[in-house]
């Protein structure tokens, strides 16, 4: 699955290399009325533009990104407290099977018999 998301992004490397080497012609780029530049590459000017927007799209994606690395901390969390709650029934469980046993009050108790979950 890697290397397919790798060829991938290649691919759209190569795509958006080989548009950018057939546009090397020189055009004017105006930013406002007075602020401006004749003559610059047009491969510039698109390599530019992918850069913010990749960066455009990274930023909208940051605080969804940061918001679900905490949820599967808080879940991961939450898992590990429960296994050691788990583990303390399952013990307490024992406990009380051992005291019932030599108390004499039962013989063997299955485990599938000593309390229902």
């Amino acid at each position: 699955m890697q290397l397919l998301g790798w060829l991938i992004r290649l691919a759209f490397f190569a795509l958006v290399l080989w548009f950018a080497l057939k546009n090397t012609t020189p055009v004017p780029l105006r930013l406002t009325e007075t602020v401006g530049w004749d003559g610059v590459p047009l491969i510039l000017i698109i390599l530019g533009c992918m850069v913010v927007g990749v960066l455009a799209g990274a930023a909208a994606l940051a605080p969804k990104v940061f918001r679900l690395r905490r949820q599967v901390a808080a879940l991961s969390n939450q898992a590990s407290r429960a296994k050691v709650a788990e583990a303390a029934a399952e013990r307490y469980n024992d406990q009380l099977a051992n005291a019932a046993r030599n108390a004499g009050a039962v013989g063997q108790l299955d485990a599938d018999t000593q309390f229902p979950r």
